[in-house]
């Protein structure tokens, strides 16, 4: 009896210590910018909303453009109003790389997990800069 135990033991134990499964987190995006992009620069992958979810875009002076591909979102807006997202990002990793570009010297892109935030509010136009946001605490 206790060999058939420990069978079962062996044969579950890779369940639990399976680790880099791929999870899907939600990130909120706000910007003022008159162009706004977030690269993803590891493996993960933006994606489209998981059932009983929904990606929404909403802007004070309207929106001219949205392009959602796996690795890039790119937003250009018509005014200089704020611009708030949701967006979706399937990952292994407990930590997302990013770069986070804006158009305007007195615009911001922030990006927020529900266990991080990151800011890029540089007083350079058309600037770009890493930044690396934390998914989930271990």
């Amino acid at each position: 009896m206790k060999g058939i135990w420990l069978s079962l033991l062996f044969l579950t134990l890779p369940a639990f210590a399976a680790t880099g499964d791929e999870t899907i987190y939600e990130l909120s995006v706000s910007t003022d910018s008159s162009w706004t992009s977030i690269e993803i620069r590891d493996d993960a992958e933006w994606v489209n909303a998981p059932p009983g979810k929904t990606i929404s875009v909403n802007g004070r002076s309207g929106i001219k453009s949205y392009t959602l591909s796996p690795k890039k979102m790119h937003l250009r807006s018509k005014g200089r109003g704020e611009i708030t997202l949701n967006l979706f990002v399937k990952s292994k990793n407990a930590v997302l790389g990013l770069e986070l570009c804006k158009g305007k010297a007195s615009s911001y892109i922030w990006v927020k997990s529900s266990q991080s935030k990151q800011k890029n509010d540089t007083k350079k136009k058309d600037y770009c800069e890493k930044a690396a946001l934390v998914l989930q605490l271990h």
